[in-house]
């Protein structure tokens, strides 16, 4: 429990310096944070998927980091906001070119396989979470406060509540951990961290905006984004629970004591933080 209680800490501070950094001196410095997130993500996924099935192309996946990152930095230097469709593209010409080469080389489709999942997950999941420090309309430090405090927020209230008030298991054969109320406690924490942002917002600290002039309108914007947020956030995390059960491991790394690897950090975060970014590109675009 100390060095969960240490590592978290840490942890905490790094998400905070490195935001801070992007806020008020470059833009790159969030990038930094999660460029690196998504190398040892992908390489965290490629060992738990490499040995239960087939072994990734780990030099695809590492060359691809880059490469994609390359893309869609410059094609947002030249165009507002579009440097996910260029880096999706990049995951659209990766695998065409691993089916190619499986064709010729006569290489285990397998790997192909497995290669594309870990590109897909966690690696594009993440790359949302990137986005969210492109977007237009005012909203890119609300966006990226909101995907990381309610993460934060959700998981830390489902473990407070969860081992307060214990009761009913939510998924056993998932996440035996896991109970009913730990999940409504991150819901509320969810909420809770929404509606932080949203004062944030009212002050314009941080640089965060509101999301509407209407009162109660604005209200709901940011309830809607933690309740949501938190379901996604919870989501993701069961969803890696569900990899590391088939994959027969209980943690994706040993990076950070008493957490496990970066992937077993950022598994709810990546997911809210494509809840986030639609959710924000449709406010742009209405």
């Amino acid at each position: 429990m100390k060095n969960r209680l240490l590592t978290g800490t840490l942890i905490i501070a790094i998400y905070v310096a490195f935001i801070l950094l992007g806020i008020y001196i470059h833009h790159f410095f969030f990038d930094f944070m999660i460029l690196t997130a998504i190398i040892f993500a992908a390489l965290e996924m490629s060992k738990a998927i490499g040995a239960k099935f087939h072994k990734p192309f780990l030099v695809f996946v590492v060359l691809f980091c880059f490469i994609a990152y390359a893309a869609f930095a410059l094609i947002n230097f030249f165009f507002d906001n579009g440097g996910l469709t260029a880096f999706f593209g990049v995951l659209v010409v990766t695998a065409i070119i691993l089916t190619v080469y499986n064709f010729f080389a006569k290489k285990d489709a397998g790997r192909i396989v497995s290669t594309i999942f870990v590109l897909i997950y966690p690696v594009s999941m993440l790359m949302f979470l990137m986005s969210l420090n492109y977007l237009g309309g005012g909203y890119r430090v609300t966006a990226i406060l909101l995907a990381f405090l309610v993460s934060v927020f959700t998981d830390v209230m489902a473990f407070c509540i969860g081992i307060t008030f214990k009761g009913p298991k939510l998924m056993p054969s998932v996440s035996p951990k896991k109970t009913i109320s730990g999940a409504i406690g991150g819901l509320i924490g969810g909420i809770g961290a929404a509606l932080i942002v949203m004062t944030l917002g009212i002050y314009g600290a941080l640089g965060a905006v509101s999301l509407s002039s209407h009162t109660a309108v604005n209200v709901i914007h940011f309830v809607i984004l933690g309740l949501v947020g938190a379901i996604f956030t919870q989501a993701g995390d069961l969803i890696a629970s569900y990899i590391k059960r088939i994959c027969e491991i209980k943690d994706y790394g040993s990076l950070l004591p008493g957490h496990g690897g970066i992937l077993d950090r950022v598994d709810g975060l990546m997911l809210n933080a494509v809840f986030i970014f639609i959710y924000m590109s449709i406010l742009i675009l209405v």
